[in-house]
C-alpha cells in the first residue's frame, strides 16, 4: 500500500476514534523530583524536554554560587527507561549542557533525522535590539549555525517554541515587535503573536503570519498541535495592557498585580490554505490564565493542556475541555511528550519567576496513561 495512502487512513481512523470518545481518565499517575541542584536553596528552571530515538533528555537553567556573581549552566539528564532514572550527562566547560555555543537550552527544539538535525530557539539577551534567531545544528548537537527569523530591521522577534507537521514543515512561535511603533507601556510596540513556516528544517523562514491582533492579546507564549485534517488548533496567553483597570475583567482573567494589566487563556484555530495558514479570531478557554500553555496531540487523539492550574482534555478541537480531577497540576513551565510505550510525561521546575536564592526549586515529573471510553 503506497505510504500517502495509509498515512491517510491512519489519520482518518484517529479522527474517527476521537470522534468517538466520551470520557478519558488519568491513570497509573506517579510524580516525582528528578533533579535538584547541589546547593539549597536550588535554581532550576525552564525546563526543554525531547526524544531522540529510545532516549529522553531534558536540560534546564541552573545558577550556583554567590548571588552577586553566580555561574549559569544548562545541566542535561538523559533517561533510557521512560523516566523511571536519569543520569545527569558529564560534558565539559563552564556552563555545560548540550549548548554551549550560544545561551538558553533545549527549550522549544525541534528533533530532525532521528536527532542528527536540531533547531532551537535562542533566548534574546537584548529583545529590543536583536532582530531574533535561532540555532540550528546538522551534526547532533555538537556544532550550531545562527538563522535569522525575521530579515527586516524594522521588527525583532523572540522565538519560544518550533514543532514539525506531518508534511515536514516546521512551524515557529514567536512574539514580535515593530520597531518605533511607541505606545505607553513599553519601548517598542505589542508583542504581536507571529507564527512562521519552514519548508527546508529550519534553513529559512516564511514571511510572519499574524495568529491574533494586538486588539486580542499579546505576548510571545502560545502553543499549537496539528489537527487530523492539517489545520493548527492553537491556545495562547494573551496579555493586555489597558491604561486604565476594566471595570470588569473576562472570565478567567489573571490581573497582574495592582496594575490594569492582565492576562486570558483562549484559542484559535488556523486553517490550513494551500501551503499556507489563515488564522481565526480567538475564543476565550474555559480555564483561566495560569502561565505558559502547554498542548500535546496524543496518539489516541486527545489534546492535552497542561498547566499549574490543572491537566484538561478534549476530543474535539476544543469545543469542550474536560479536567483531571486527580491532577491538581503541572510544574512551572511544563513540557510534555508521550513516550513509545504509550505514557504520557510532563517535566517542569517547582518554583516561578524566582530571583535566585529564594525559593528552593527543583526539576518535577508527573507521568500516566489515558485510559479512554468511547461510544
Amino acid at each position: 500500500m503506497p505510504l500517502f495512502i495509509l498515512s491517510l487512513l491512519i489519520l482518518t481512523a484517529r479522527l474517527a476514534t476521537a470522534r468517538g470518545i466520551v470520557n478519558v481518565e488519568a491513570v497509573e499517575y506517579q510524580e516525582k523530583v528528578i533533579y535538584h541542584s547541589p546547593e539549597t536553596p536550588g535554581y532550576t528552571a525552564w525546563v526543554g524536554l525531547w526524544q531522540i530515538k529510545d532516549k529522553i533528555y531534558c536540560d534546564f537553567n541552573q545558577k550556583t554560587g554567590p548571588a552577586e556573581n553566580p555561574l549559569s549552566c544548562c545541566p542535561l539528564l538523559k533517561s533510557a527507561d521512560n523516566g523511571n532514572t536519569w543520569l545527569l550527562v558529564p560534558l565539559p566547560g563552564p556552563g555545560s549542557g548540550m549548548f554551549q555555543q550560544d545561551r538558553g537550552s533545549g527549550r522549544g527544539m525541534v528533533v530532525l533525522d532521528g536527532g542528527k538535525t536540531l533547531v532551537r530557539p535562542v533566548w534574546p539577551l537584548d529583545y529590543k535590539q536583536d532582530t531574533g534567531y535561532l540555532m540550528r545544528s546538522t551534526d547532533g548537537g555538537k556544532n550550531w549555525l545562527r538563522v535569522d527569523i525575521v530579515a527586516n530591521d524594522n521588527w525583532c522577534a523572540w522565538a519560544t517554541n518550533i514543532k514539525k507537521l506531518r508534511d515536514g514543515r516546521l512551524i515557529l512561535m514567536a512574539g514580535c515587535w515593530k520597531r518605533g511603533e511607541k505606545i505607553s507601556w513599553m519601548g517598542d510596540g505589542p508583542m504581536r503573536k507571529m507564527m512562521f513556516i519552514s519548508r527546508d528544517k529550519g534553513k529559512t523562514w516564511s514571511a510572519p503570519i499574524p495568529l491574533l491582533d494586538p486588539s486580542e492579546g499579546v505576548c510571545e507564549e502560545s502553543d499549537f498541535v496539528e489537527l487530523p485534517n492539517g489545520d493548527l488548533f492553537w491556545v495562547h496567553r494573551s496579555e493586555f495592557y489597558p491604561e486604565k483597570k476594566p471595570d470588569v475583567l473576562p472570565p478567567g482573567a489573571c490581573p497582574m498585580g495592582d496594575s490594569p494589566f492582565y492576562s486570558v487563556r483562549n484559542q484559535s484555530i488556523a486553517r490550513k490554505a494551500g501551503d499556507t495558514f489563515v488564522p481565526g479570531p480567538p475564543t476565550l478557554c474555559p480555564f483561566g490564565h495560569s502561565g505558559y500553555p502547554m498542548l500535546l496531540m496524543t496518539r489516541e487523539g486527545v489534546i492535552l493542556h497542561c498547566a499549574t492550574n490543572g491537566v484538561y482534555w478534549t476530543a474535539d478541537a476544543g469545543q469542550t475541555w474536560r479536567k483531571f480531577e486527580n491532577i491538581s497540576g503541572t510544574a512551572y513551565y511544563p513540557k510534555a511528550l508521550q513516550l513509545k510505550n504509550g505514557a504520557i510525561m510532563i517535566v517542569g521546575h517547582i518554583g516561578s519567576d524566582d530571583v535566585y536564592g529564594t525559593v528552593d526549586q527543583s526539576i518535577w515529573q508527573q507521568t500516566f496513561r489515558l485510559k479512554i471510553s468511547r461510544n
